[in-house]
């Protein structure tokens, strides 16, 4: 079978490097279908990955932040090196996927209300204090002997892995070769 290609090629030149061409755009739209479905099954397995992260991670925003973009497939022509880019739409995922030790400057002042914001801009006065060894803020205007601190301090904080985007993303990228050759026509 080989000689043929050679004997063909070295009599019509021309012709073996239009039909080269042809299977080349073939090939590419091939690829790019079966890049498209891997993509799609990628982000599917995200998706419920983050959504079995836990409590604060299954609402909405978090699952369908997960998304995907592709280069070289735009228009008419699809190119053999076309490439999906799978992202976050909040740039904080990396820090659940990878896990992450944050230490303070010298204290990380972690809120003890949800939504509270930073310290220095919490726009109260604040009062430091020490309790049981621990070190708390105060609001300094609360009268209240029964006050709760506003935030306590710690020297860091290590945030676990919860998602497993790119495990999953490497096992469906082994699969793409197997999901290639169904569209690709004969």
């Amino acid at each position: 079978m080989a000689r043929k290609i050679i004997t063909a090629s070295a009599k019509n030149p021309r012709a073996w490097v239009d039909a080269i061409a042809a299977k080349r755009e073939e090939i590419a739209v091939a690829y790019a279908a079966a890049l498209r479905e891997t993509t799609g099954k990628i982000i599917q397995a995200g998706r419920s990955d983050i959504r079995a992260a836990g409590p604060g991670f299954s609402h909405a925003q978090w699952v369908s932040g997960l998304k995907a973009r592709f280069e070289g497939l735009e228009g008419r022509q699809t190119s053999p090196n076309a490439k999906a880019i799978i992202f976050h739409r909040y740039s904080i995922a990396g820090v659940f996927e990878h896990g992450a030790h944050i230490a303070g400057k010298p204290l990380l002042w972690i809120p003890t209300t949800r939504r509270a914001p930073w310290p220095s801009k919490s726009g109260k006065k604040l009062v430091y204090a020490n309790l049981r060894g621990q070190p708390v803020l105060f609001d300094a205007a609360d009268p209240s002997r029964q006050r709760k601190p506003l935030y306590i301090g710690v020297p860091s904080v290590d945030i676990p892995k919860k998602f497993h985007i790119f495990q999953i993303a490497k096992i469906y990228a082994a699969k793409l070769k197997t999901v290639f050759p169904k569209y690709l026509q004969d």
